[in-house]
């Protein structure tokens, strides 16, 4: 069960730390610009993520 929080709570930050990102990038050019700049920071979110998942159980096992 714990493993369930784990992913909701990584999630969340994926989309959280995206958010803050595109809010940061947005143009101010209304709702199509911030969904643009979502998706560019989701996509260096996740690729972030997996980089640091690969280092952490690189270095456990």
């Amino acid at each position: 069960m714990k493993w369930v929080l784990g992913i909701g709570l990584g999630v969340v930050t994926i989309i959280w730390l995206a958010m803050e990102i595109a809010t940061v990038d947005d143009k101010g050019k209304g709702f199509g610009s911030y969904f643009k700049a979502f998706k560019k920071s989701l996509i260096g979110v996740i690729s972030l993520f997996i980089v640091a998942g690969i280092i952490y159980y690189g270095l456990i096992y």
